[in-house]
Order: structure tokens, then C-alpha cells, then sequence
């Protein structure tokens, strides 16, 4: 309790404030005797001492130069039975004031024993009184929820029994509820105030208080806050008050509204995760083609928002890997990576229902995959690429610069039936892979079909070697100038769609230098220059020296 409140008490009604007028406002936990000046080892902080000041009586000296050290120690003031003085010295009234310490003449007729005694049961009773009305708050704010109301009656009934603005934001710092005095314009203009203070705090258990701002209605200029935690941190609950002192009653009362705040966030978020992992399940069987009926992926998924809203496409959406994380930090645990995961879950849906999507977003292991319903008017598909190419970069960046997410994407083609969402899905996860396996990061990749040699570089080189060397055999074994000159001629002959006067004229040479080569070539390879098959082969192989020649 407050000292002044403490000296109300009926054992010190006749005490008297010598000085340190100032210091009346501080708190007392408890009352302690000093016999000694040495006692300053042993005061305890917001501990008020009495004395009689025996052993001070014969060098007032030191009851000066004990102030100060009192005073930084915590205590709250010194009560002194003048027994043994005819008046407290003016040396220590004046250190005193300039401390703010207060001093206080105790009455003769009161023992210290009796005195210590009261005083501490006066505290005790009013701690007890404080811990009865949290208690009856608790119940209170418990009974609403037994009753099937929710977070906003809760924060309704602490604005009533606070006599204060009563608000509630969540991780993001978006408005959950608020009292009533919210609905006034003067309040409404606090909110960015508010968010912008409540992101400065830290998610720490315990009651802040901060200035607001000045000229808030009623002089409320202050803000307490307390946050709201979980398994994870779900916000803050905050209260505009005058004063700039955590009072213990409206504290404890704030934290018996959070408690219940918690643990119906609590229920709210299991029940969400069950759904979340039914949801979740769902459509991984659907995207890696467990389901083939198309009337049950309708009735299934219709109430996730899954319809013949079509053509659809998959992305797929990665967390690209801390690389600044150094090696031996410790990795986050698996209560922080959930955390992570729900608040990128948020904000993914938020960024794509912003823009006008219609969607199905679910997670499937490491990754986010969105079922993205693709728009049906006359834009070709090169437009509708790089409009979405365009929305998902300015996602990607939004999220690095403002919350520090790295994202990469893969986007699959649309399709136009929902029992071929695993060929997008497939294609998204393909197009992801290809541009990650190149060491890139914050990419959108767009899948495309692969040309002939980014499917031959998909070999190893070995193969590729092995199947150069038996196409064209001996003829490999030739000294440079006489290979080159037959390669040459072989590859013109193919470019020319196998025309033998064309092949000349392209090589400058009579028709019959062509068919001795390609002749010559047909025995070096053991292959028929006019084979189907085996020109195909030839093409293949070209294809393939350019791979070998650039490893």
C-alpha cells in the first residue's frame, strides 16, 4: 500500500511528516526495526523502517549520511520514536527533502512492536482484499465464457470494472474488439497510437505501462498493456488510463482477463488446427491424384471454397533457408516453427484475398500450396502469365522488405478440370525445383514444357558421352581435319531436310563430293544415312556435343 495510506492506520494516526513530502506516494511491502546504522546491508527494497534512533542519539553525523544510502537502496522512508532526541536534526531534514525521503516523528505511546505489527496486518489485509477481487474478476470473466459469450464481453466487463477504455489486438495488431468507447471518433483516431506503441513491446508475461500521447479524452494519456500469450504470442490487452503507476488491483484484474482471453484463444486455435489438418490432408490426397472422382473433389472441397471455378492452376510457395543464421545457433523449436508457419499462413491469405483471388490455400509439408482460380475473359495466356507473375513478385517483395520472409514460387499451367489439378500441382513443384536447383532464392518460376535439350541436360554426362561415341563410332577416331570436314557435311546433309543439291550448294561443293562423304560417314558409322531412325539419332547426338563441349 501506499506509505501515506499506511499512516492512516489507528497506531499512526498522531505519527507526523517531517520532510520528504514527496516521497509519500511510494509503495510498502513491509515494515522492519533499525537498531543499527549498518542496517543498510540488510533493507529490502519498498521496506519502510522504524526506529528509535538509540544508537544515533550521540552522532546525528551518521543518520545524515545513512539517508541517501536509504534512499537508493529502495526504502521508503524512516520513522523515528524521539525518545533519545528533542528533535530530529536539521542536517537530515534537509538531505532528506533533497532526496524526497520521507521522515516521520512516530508517537511516544505507541510500542514499535505493536506498531510493525498492525502496519504489516494493514498490508496483508489489503493484498488479500486485492487477491479476493481478482479472484471474484476470474470468475467473472470465466462465467461469460461457461455461458457461450466470448472475448468481446470479456473485454465489455474489465472496461466496466476498470472504469477505463478497454481494447484487444492481435499479433498483427489488428483490432479484435474494443469497448464502447471506441465507437466515439476521439478514440477511433488513438488507434494508430495504440498499434504503434503495441509494436514496440516486447511478448514478455508481464504488464507494461507507456505514455500515449497528449490530450487523449479525459486525460487518459496512458496506456497499459499486457500481452496475450499462448503456445505462441496472440497479441496485447491494453488499457488507457491517467495515471503513469501500475496500480496492483487494476493489474491483476488485467491479467485475470488475459488468463481467460488465453485460454479461450487456446480452444479457438485447437479446434482451427484440427480443421486445419483435416483441410490439409484433404487436398494433398487431391493434388497427388488419391481422388479421381470429380463429383466427390466437389463435394468435398466445397467448403473450403473448392468449385468449377476453372481453369485453375497450383503454386506452390517455399520458405527459402536462413542462410543467415549462423551454424551453431540453435535451431527454433517446434512450438516457434508452428508460430512461423500459422502467422505466414495469415499472411499469404490476406495478400491473395487483398487482391481479388479466388483460392484454396493449404499446407503439404514443408510448402504452401495455393489452388488459384485463373480469370476466364479475353486476356491470352501471356497476359494472365505476367499479370500474376507481376502480383506474386510484389507479394514475395512485400514480404521481405516488411516482414523479413524470404518466399520462392513455383506456378504450374491451368487446367481445366479439377481431376487434373495434379498435373498443374506436379508442374508448380517441377518449376520450383528447376530454379532452386540453380541456386536462386526469392525466384517465381512458371513452369514451361521442356525443350529436347533441357531434357538430355537432365542426363548424366556420362550417358551423353556414351551414347555420342556409339553413334558415330569410327568416325570419331578420324585426324580433326578429315572428321571435321565429314561432320560437317553429315550435319548440313540434315539440315537441309537430307536434299543432296541443296547440301551442296549450301557446302560449295559438286553433289558428288557430298554422297562420297556422306557415303564414307555411313561406313564409319555403321548407319544408313537415309534410316528414319538412325537420323534421328544423328540430330540427338549434335544436340548432345554441345552439352559435352560446354561441360
Amino acid at each position: 500500500m501506499k506509505l501515506a495510506e499506511l499512516l492512516k492506520i489507528p497506531f499512526l494516526l498522531e505519527s507526523k511528516v517531517i520532510c520528504g513530502f514527496q516521497g509519500l506516494n511510494r509503495d510498502v511491502r513491509s515494515v522492519n526495526m533499525m537498531d543499527a546504522p549498518d542496517i543498510i546491508d540488510f533493507v529490502k527494497p519498498d521496506e519502510l523502517l522504524i526506529t528509535t534512533a538509540y544508537a544515533l542519539k550521540d552522532r546525528p553525523e551518521e543518520l545524515v549520511a545513512l539517508i541517501p544510502e536509504l534512499s537508493a537502496a529502495g526504502c521508503v522512508g524512516l520513522g523515528i520514536k524521539k525518545r533519545f532526541w528533542s528533535a530530529i536534526p536539521q542536517e537530515a531534514v534537509a538531505v532528506a527533502n533533497e532526496v524526497g525521503f520521507p521522515l516521520i516523528e512516530l508517537p511516544l505511546n505507541v510500542s514499535l512492536g505493536d506498531l510493525i505489527n498492525q502496519a504489516i496486518d494493514s498490508i496483508l489485509d489489503k493484498h488479500a482484499d486485492t487477491l479476493r477481487n481478482a479472484l471474484k474478476s476470474h470468475r467473472q470473466f470465466s462465467s461469460l465464457i461457461l455461458k457461450g459469450q466470448g472475448i468481446p464481453e470479456i473485454v465489455r466487463d474489465l472496461a466496466e470494472l476498470l472504469d477505463s477504455p478497454a481494447i484487444l489486438l492481435d499479433q498483427r495488431l489488428n483490432l479484435i474488439s474494443a469497448s464502447s468507447h471506441f465507437r466515439q471518433q476521439a478514440y477511433q483516431d488513438l488507434l494508430p497510437h495504440i498499434r504503434e506503441l503495441a509494436s514496440r513491446l516486447p511478448n514478455e508475461e508481464r504488464t507494461f505501462i507507456s505514455f500515449l500521447a497528449d490530450a487523449v479524452p479525459g486525460g487518459l494519456n496512458y496506456i497499459a498493456a499486457h500481452p496475450i500469450l499462448t503456445y505462441q504470442p496472440q497479441g496485447f490487452l491494453l488499457i488507457l488510463q491517467q495515471s503513469d503507476e501500475l496500480q496492483p488491483l487494476p493489474v491483476m484484474i488485467m491479467e485475470q482477463a488475459a488468463n481467460v482471453i488465453s485460454f479461450e484463444l487456446l480452444k479457438k486455435q485447437a479446434v482451427k488446427e484440427r480443421s486445419r489438418r483435416y483441410k490439409n490432408d484433404l487436398f494433398t490426397d487431391i493434388v497427388n491424384g488419391f481422388m479421381t472422382s470429380e463429383q466427390e473433389l466437389i463435394h468435398r472441397g466445397k467448403r473450403y471454397g473448392l468449385a468449377e471455378i476453372l481453369p485453375s492452376l497450383c503454386i506452390v510457395i517455399k520458405q527459402d533457408e536462413d542462410l543467415g543464421r549462423r551454424g551453431n545457433a540453435l535451431p527454433p523449436s517446434e512450438e516457434q516453427q508452428l508460430s512461423k508457419r500459422e502467422e505466414l499462413y495469415e499472411i499469404l491469405k490476406d495478400a491473395f484475398r487483398s487482391r481479388g483471388h479466388s483460392f484454396v490455400l493449404f499446407s503439404n509439408k514443408d510448402q504452401f500450396v495455393l489452388i488459384l482460380s485463373v480469370s476466364k475473359d479475353k486476356t491470352t495466356p501471356v497476359d494472365t502469365e505476367r499479370m500474376l507473375r507481376e502480383q506474386l513478385t510484389e507479394i514475395s517483395d512485400d514480404l521481405y522488405h516488411r516482414e523479413g520472409i524470404s518466399l520462392s514460387v513455383g506456378v504450374g499451367n491451368p487446367v481445366d478440370r479439377l481431376t487434373e489439378l495434379p498435373v498443374t500441382y506436379k508442374e508448380a513443384v517441377e518449376a520450383w525445383e528447376t530454379a532452386h536447383s540453380s541456386k536462386k532464392r526469392r525466384f517465381v518460376q512458371f513452369y514451361h514444357v521442356k525443350k529436347l535439350t533441357d531434357l538430355l541436360r537432365m542426363l548424366p554426362i556420362e550417358e551423353l558421352k556414351k551414347y555420342y561415341d556409339d553413334t558415330f563410332k569410327e568416325l570419331n577416331r578420324l585426324e580433326a581435319k578429315e572428321r571435321q570436314e565429314l561432320m560437317r557435311t553429315l550435319v548440313a546433309y540434315h539440315d537441309n531436310n537430307c536434299q543432296i543439291a541443296e547440301t551442296a550448294k549450301q557446302l560449295f561443293v559438286h553433289r558428288n563430293t557430298v554422297v562420297y562423304r556422306l557415303g564414307k560417314c555411313e561406313q564409319l558409322t555403321g548407319r544408313k544415312i537415309r534410316n528414319t531412325s538412325d537420323n534421328l539419332r544423328f540430330k540427338v547426338a549434335y544436340l548432345m556435343e554441345q552439352l559435352i563441349d560446354a561441360d
